[in-house]
């Protein structure tokens, strides 16, 4: 490197010593949840390949079309992930979404986060591959925890059941995954 010095005088600094090997420090929250983004694009490719050979219900269809069209679709889920578990999609990003809850949960007060769960479905466990109940609430999660969740693609939402967080897919109403306990444990 040259440095300019007096009048016609030029001299000559060392180089500054780089360092031959930079370690990368990766935010272990950040990997984790790339893999929980990971295994829901791949579900998502999945199941655009199952849709494929259903007539897409349109806004004019009967009840009954778009019941036809739910039922085919989760069959055809349930059939491709047949050996699909608890955890699967979540994986090891299991204890980052219950860190978010309770952290909400510890914000809002024992009050306000029970006023919050009165219009959750009580059962529990939910199960993988199992429809949504059709007669339970669609209660939604609240936009404080939402705003803190990984965002979801299209068609997926998360759902409270009892006190485990669940994954469903609205097309199908099937619970694709669940985070056991996501809910911490309030007293009354």
């Amino acid at each position: 490197m040259l440095l300019a010095g007096t009048v016609g005088a030029w001299i000559i600094a060392p180089a500054p010593m780089i360092a031959q090997h930079t370690e990368e420090k990766v935010n272990p929250h950040a990997a984790t949840l790339q893999g929980f983004s990971d295994r829901l694009k791949a579900y998502v490719a999945l199941k655009k390949k199952l849709e494929a050979g259903l007539p897409q219900p349109q806004p004019s269809d009967r009840t009954t079309n778009v019941e036809h069209h739910r039922t085919e679709l989760a069959q055809r889920i349930k059939e491709a992930r047949n050996g699909a578990k608890q955890g699967d999609l979540f994986g090891d990003a299991q204890p980052i979404f219950k860190q978010i809850v309770a952290r909400d949960a510890e914000n809002r007060g024992a009050r306000d986060a029970l006023a919050t769960m009165q219009e959750v479905p009580a059962q529990s466990p939910p199960a993988v591959n199992t429809a949504y109940p059709e007669k339970a609430a669609l209660a939604t999660v609240p936009p404080l925890i939402l705003v803190n969740l990984p965002r979801l693609p299209d068609g997926l939402e998360y759902r409270f059941m009892g006190r485990d967080l669940v994954l469903r897919d609205q097309a199908s109403n099937l619970i694709i995954d669940f985070v056991p306990g996501a809910v911490p444990a309030f007293k009354k």
